[in-house]
């Protein structure tokens, strides 16, 4: 239709019928000027069509005074796609009431004319305002309506909108299955037709469940798909999402260069970038260790995104920033630390839903680790976890970028091994076992691998089983993973030399070591190898795991006794009765610090657990 009409519109008609198709094509300011003409020369329904192009394009207020000027004249379907259009303008411009009152009016003319299409289409407007309202039960029940109703015609729009609002509304709950379930269903009913806006705004869906999901091949693959779509759209707003998403992606992955270059073809220089860019901006150069820079242009764009209102934006800025200063570690570390983590958590509190966040908590574990240690925020954690519980979010280790095999293993809480990002799965629970043992004491026999961690194994069988592993080990991860050398009849077997190994356990010891008690925590999920086969080895790595870190916790919550900081030797006890829940003098240690800080119900909560344990 624009192939044929553009350039030749000789009525209003014409003009309309341009107008109409340039709006499905997402030419949004080339129809206003094809409506315009259509309306001029007194069509109805390119007046309409012109209303609801001003609400496309943003100009809620010029399409406000449009309807009201054109709906005294209207009749019929125009006027309930008047009232419908009208309606949406006004609630976007902050008249929630009227304008939801509006369209509800032009969905009940529609159902009364038994316009089935028509009336599905409005109710994907209604259910759009009542998500925005925070009633997505209400707003599921009339998208689900509107998807049985719309029909699989030659223009799947509406019925892709529906669909996108429910994957939208999944996403948000974190229903990630039933997410994948309506893509793949708006995918096959879009598949086949040139809608480039529809197939951008689908894009954009699928790269954030891919974000969420920790697909990153998906997540790259739309990412670069949506780059020429934004382009051939004119549409600014996708461009910058799709240029800071996918420099964050190429950076999460330690491809630094290329995160760059994708910041750097927006087009302006660092220092005229928008809030998005220098939000960008600033993780990329927290991710790759320069942190003053990072600290800086963090703080830039909090101040831009405070001033214009962008909660959620600012509150993801501000967790950056906490973690970069806390990193730094400068000597007036809390003076900023706590105010940015403060706000952040604060307006978090304020917000419906968290699921998007869900990799940035991922990756600042040791942050939110923090929190629970500080006195300032510690109050505000507890309904914040309570509100991510739904998340289950895992602590997460840095890998290291240099290698040329990267191989990271999970050590505490569970027994998983990760390859380029992705779980390797293992016949034999003995491989894990296996290569962390090799990885902390290089340089073992097969007889002495399988006397310390098979004990109970006959020789024969356990010298096959310790072959079998190995094996399994090279099959699944590389050939390179593991060299040997020393006589045949009994080799030592190492790490190859291109291969990096990374623990879980060894981060958490450096950060024992060096006083980072917040990051310890966060990476202690739990019992080290939990799911292996018993045996003193493990057993005394378990042990000397928890004595490290419960004696390092047992060290800071005297110095806050010395120092009289009551209320962090109660959240150093709850920290350190989660690792052990039986430690007789950290429960009574625990009580009589509440009792000098702590309120009446806090107290008598510590004082039956005390008790519980003195009873039993």
């Amino acid at each position: 239709m624009v192939t044929y009409l553009e350039g030749r519109t000789a009525s209003a008609r014409d003009a309309l019928l341009l107008g109409v198709a340039l709006i499905r094509v997402g030419r949004l300011d080339d129809a206003e000027v094809a409506l315009t003409r259509a309306a001029m020369q007194g069509d109805p329904e390119g007046q309409v069509e012109l209303g609801n192009v001003l609400r496309l394009l943003g100009r809620f207020g010029e399409a406000i005074t449009h309807f009201e000027g054109i709906a005294p004249h209207l009749s019929g379907e125009l006027q309930l796609r008047a009232w419908r259009w009208w309606g949406v303008a006004e609630f976007k411009a902050g008249q929630t009431e009227g304008g939801l009152r509006r369209v509800e009016r032009a969905w009940h003319g529609y159902l009364a004319l038994g316009d089935s299409e028509r009336s599905a289409r409005v109710t994907i407007s209604l259910a759009q305002m009542y998500r925005e309202l925070g009633n997505d039960k209400r707003a599921k029940t009339l998208l689900s309506e509107a998807v049985h109703a719309l029909p699989l015609g030659p223009f799947p729009g509406p019925r892709v909108g529906a669909l996108r609002q429910l994957l939208e509304i999944h996403l948000t709950r974190g229903e990630f299955t039933e997410a994948h379930e309506v893509l793949a269903e708006a995918k096959r009913t879009l598949h086949g037709t040139y809608a480039p806006r529809l197939t951008a705004l689908l894009l954009t869906s699928e790269a954030e469940l891919a974000r969420l999901t920790g697909e990153g091949h998906i997540y790259q693959v739309a990412l670069e798909s949506l780059g020429p779509l934004a382009e051939q759209l004119g549409d600014h707003d996708l461009r910058l999402w799709t240029i800071s998403r996918l420099a964050e992606h190429h950076s999460l992955h330690g491809q630094h260069g290329q995160a760059v270059d994708v910041l750097l073809s927006y087009g302006l220089m660092p220092e005229e970038w928008p809030a998005e860019l220098l939000a960008t901006g600033g993780v990329l150069e927290r991710r790759r260790g320069d942190l003053l820079a990072a600290q800086a242009s963090l703080s830039q764009a909090a101040a831009l995104f405070r001033a214009s209102g962008r909660v959620p934006e600012l509150c993801r800025v501000q967790l950056h920033f906490a973690a970069t200063c806390l990193r730094l570690g400068d000597d007036p570390v809390r003076e900023k630390v706590i105010p940015a983590l403060t706000e952040a958590i604060t307006q978090l509190l304020r917000l419906r839903q968290l699921t998007e966040f869900k990799p940035d908590f991922e990756e600042l574990s040791e942050l939110l680790h923090y929190a629970l240690l500080e006195p300032d925020t510690a109050p505000l954690m507890e309904p914040l976890l309570d509100k991510l519980a739904h998340l289950h979010l895992p602590g997460m280790a840095h890998l290291p970028e240099d290698g040329d095999l990267q191989i990271s293993v999970k050590t505490l809480g569970r027994m998983a091994i990760f390859k380029d990002l992705l779980e390797v799965p293992f016949s034999r629970t003995g491989c894990v076992t296996l290569l962390v043992y090799l990885a902390l004491h290089p340089g073992r026999t097969r007889a002495q691998m399988q006397f310390d961690l098979w004990p109970d194994k006959e020789p024969a069988t356990g010298s096959a089983y310790v072959r079998q592993c190995l094996k399994e080990l090279r099959d699944r991860l590389g050939h390179e993973l593991i060299r040997s050398q020393g006589p045949h009849h009994a080799p030592q077997y190492f790490l190859g030399q291109l291969a990096h190994v990374d623990l879980d356990l060894t981060h958490l010891l450096e950060a024992v070591q060096g006083k980072e008690l917040a990051r310890a925590l966060a990476l202690y999920r739990g019992d080290f190898l939990p799911g292996a086969d018993p045996c003193e080895w493990v057993e005394t790595q378990r042990e000397s795991l928890l004595l490290t870190l419960t004696l390092e916790l047992g060290v800071q919550m005297e110095q806050a006794q010395r120092d009289g900081d009551h209320r962090r030797v109660v959240l150093l006890a709850n920290q350190s009765l989660r690792i052990d829940p039986h430690d007789l003098p950290v429960l009574e240690q625990r009580v009589a610090a509440a009792r000098l800080v702590a309120s009446p119900q806090e107290v008598a909560r510590y004082t039956a657990e005390l008790n519980r344990f003195n009873y039993n």
